[in-house]
């Protein structure tokens, strides 16, 4: 957030229609992660850390009224929690949440600092860490510091909401993934400010090297962008990129255009695990029109707008409408990819999603409703764990049931839909 700037001794900034999308995307995920990880009524305690690696001075303005930013946010959303979750358990559930806030400028620490004792919250080494200073150079403590906290589970969330593209260190991120077992990180990336610029001079290849784009790479994407194609292609290379290099088994992208401009961002979710992904695609769903999308919705769609090919693309807003047309076309597009999938052997409905969670707008419960169909035409045949195979009527896939081809085999592509 260093875009906006911030001193103890002056209101902050005003925010921007942008910000403000992010920080409703970033709340309302927190408070689904939290409800989705404590369905167990027996559980005790909760252990998480939250960190915030470009943090800023905790509020904003939002006309006559003061706005809470990411670290406020992270502090309430796990107080409300806590809660919202004891409400009808017997047995009380604690939210034990360790906070990292960490800005490079001392004025939007002082900031904060000041805002979290206002708020009555008390800065120390035990629970709110507040730190002045790169977040590359803060990542080797709180790393150490998360493990010790939680040397089996390492549940963390980054939110790394970087200005440009460079500020982050790819290589950082794939550090976080690999040593926290269950950490996930939140990822603003400027993706048009970076393909307006690709070039292939030494400022430019030492500009991007934080994102480990080697020079041969970068005039593979130049290529792509003055090709046919365009933008598009060349985000969803980047996009790929960002993933291998990472490490992040799941992406799930949010496109956020401000309000007047014509450079794009990316709000990257990145992670390891089905769970984390299946919540952060629902939000699409929940929050719709916010953020820009082009394409179907079937497969290739969560490729971005292209500022040069959109006007050839149909904008996909999350509504009725869209999902319907995403299930018509995944009724078309699914069997083909499935056969493909299945054609050596079974494959469990949890590798199912695996393999098509990055391609496709659909939820994870979208993708079990068109297989139900696919099924129930006898296109292909559901077993359970055990080999038994299941009823063509069934309501429900478990994720360790196994996808297979029918008896009767079809062509690849062909349905015995009429």
């Amino acid at each position: 957030m260093s875009s906006f700037k911030w001193h103890p001794n002056e209101p902050p900034p005003e925010i921007e229609t942008h910000s403000k999308a992010k920080l409703d995307v970033l709340r309302r995920y927190i408070q689904e992660y939290f409800d989705r990880l404590n369905v167990n009524p027996h559980r005790e305690e909760f252990k998480l850390d939250l960190v915030d690696g470009f943090a800023g001075g905790g509020t904003f303005r939002d006309g006559n009224t003061d706005l809470s930013g990411t670290p406020l946010l992270m502090l309430e959303e796990a107080e409300k929690a806590e809660k919202r979750l004891n409400e009808k358990r017997t047995k009380q559930l604690h939210i034990n949440c360790k906070f990292y806030f960490i800005d490079k400028e001392e004025a939007h620490t002082d900031h904060l600092k000041k805002v979290l004792k206002e708020r009555g919250y008390r800065v120390d080494e035990d629970r709110i860490v507040v730190r002045t200073g790169l977040f590359e150079d803060e990542i080797e403590g709180i790393l150490r510091s998360i493990k010790q906290r939680q040397p089996r589970a390492g549940r963390a969330i980054f939110l790394l909401d970087q200005t440009g593209f460079a500020q982050v260190e790819l290589p950082l991120v794939y550090r976080i993934l690999n040593e926290l077992a269950a950490a996930e990180v939140i990822l603003t990336f400027a993706a048009e400010t970076l393909v307006n610029h690709l070039a292939t001079t030494p400022e430019i290849i030492k500009a991007v090297s934080p994102l480990q784009l080697t020079e041969s790479q970068i005039s593979d994407l130049i290529q792509y962008k003055e090709g046919t194609g365009g933008r598009a292609l060349v985000q969803r290379t980047l996009r790929n990129h960002i993933r291998i290099v990472t490490g992040a088994e799941y992406d799930t992208p949010f496109f956020i255009r401000p309000r007047g401009s014509r450079r794009a961002l990316w709000f990257l979710h990145l992670s390891r695990h089905p769970t984390a992904r299946d919540v952060m695609i629902r939000l699409h769903w929940d929050i719709q029109n916010r953020f820009e999308h082009y394409g179907p919705g079937d497969f290739g769609m969560l490729g971005w707008d292209a500022l040069r090919d959109s006007s050839s693309l149909p904008l996909f807003q999350f509504d009725d409408l869209d999902q319907t047309h995403m299930r018509n076309q995944l009724l078309d597009s699914l069997p083909g990819k499935l056969y493909s999938l299945v054609s050596e052997q079974p494959v469990t409905v949890d590798a199912m999603r695996h393999t098509f969670a990055n391609q496709t707008a659909a939820r994870f419960s979208d993708l079990d409703e068109v297989i139900l169909q696919l099924v129930g035409e006898e296109e292909f045949q559901i077993l359970d764990p055990e080999g038994k195979v299941r009823s063509r009527s069934l309501k429900r896939l478990n994720s360790t049931d196994r996808i297979d081809l029918h008896p009767i085999p079809l062509l690849p592509g062909f349905s015995r839909r009429r």
